[in-house]
């Protein structure tokens, strides 16, 4: 599983769980595959992206106001009830939502995790975000950045020039935050040697 960063200050412990890495069910997925339906049933599976191995299943079965889950956990069939919950929509229907088997708390994805399928915070799971250092943090964000522009930073087509602009002044601004906060892991990581170059 996904650890936190290696370097000082890495953000929170790597200990946790990442929700990028878990199995999810996701209750939008499961209404437009009709799973919510009464009576309706089928089998969620889910890939390796890069291998295409299969990494889990779920066999899911609508109930009037739940969701029944049989699964296997180290070989040892299980069945899960999950609640589903309906809130009203402004301009007509319902929309659903999962029930968190152990707390209750209305949502829309559930992670599993050894114990079953529960909310973010019951099965102790954090985001990859969440265990990023200062350093990780601002190239995230600058690569978020470059991803809309163009290679070279050149504008696309059909963005102002004017917002092309800021971009390109956020992505500076970003690379000097980097330029500091590189400067600072070093200066705590071997006190006696760093040099300051201002």
């Amino acid at each position: 599983m996904g650890k936190g960063g290696f370097r000082w200050g890495a953000g929170r412990p790597g200990w946790h769980a990442k929700a990028e890495y878990c199995l999810r069910l996701d209750v939008r997925a499961l209404q437009r595959g009709g799973l919510l339906s009464f009576g309706n049933s089928g089998v969620l599976r889910w890939l390796d992206e890069q291998t295409g191995a299969q990494t889990g299943s779920v066999a899911a079965r609508a109930m009037a106001d739940a969701v029944l889950l049989d699964y296997a956990i180290d070989g040892k069939p299980t069945q899960q009830r999950v609640p589903i919950l309906q809130t009203d929509c402004h301009y007509g229907g319902t929309r659903p939502w999962f029930a968190c088997p152990r707390c209750g708390k209305r949502l829309a994805v559930l992670y599993f995790r050894a114990t079953g399928f529960a909310c973010r915070i019951c099965n102790r799971v954090a985001y990859l975000s969440q265990s990023e250092d200062p350093i990780d943090r601002v190239r995230r964000k600058q690569g978020k950045l470059e991803m809309r522009l163009d290679k070279g930073w050149q504008r696309p087509k059909g963005m102002h020039r004017l917002t092309r602009g800021r971009l390109v002044e956020r992505i500076i601004a970003l690379e000097g935050q980097w330029a500091d906060a590189m400067e600072l892991a070093e200066a705590r990581m071997f006190p006696s040697t760093v040099w300051r170059s201002r």
